[in-house]
């Protein structure tokens, strides 16, 4: 009986591995997809004050800025990873603004 109860226990043991390696494999996937449906915020759908609020709300975000326009902004110098970046000023199109100041970090020297 001994190596009968062995057999048995080994195989709920598989069993419970393949379930929960399947169980992981899902979960994987619709966080991928839900990661992948996650939209960034489009600076023509917001005015000049929310985006410039985005900005200094996270420090450092991606926006969209037309159809095929992204780019990261920054509130400051200290959300420029590397050195030899400096911010530079630059320009969005907002709904209330064709022309909304926001920063980017930039080698230096870059010309905009």
């Amino acid at each position: 009986m001994n190596a009968n109860n062995s057999k048995k226990q080994l195989s709920i043991a598989g069993l419970a591995v393949s379930s929960g390696l399947f169980c992981a494999a899902l979960f994987l996937t619709f966080l991928s997809a839900e990661a992948q449906t996650r939209r960034q915020p489009d600076t023509t759908e917001l005015t000049c004050a929310q985006t410039q609020a985005l900005i200094d709300k996270f420090g450092a975000i991606n926006l969209k800025s037309g159809p095929y326009k992204f780019d990261r902004y920054v509130s400051g110098r200290n959300q420029c990873v590397s050195a030899g970046r400096v911010v530079r000023t630059t320009y969005v199109p907002t709904q209330d603004d064709s022309s909304c100041p926001v920063k980017i970090c930039a080698e230096q020297g870059q010309q905009q």
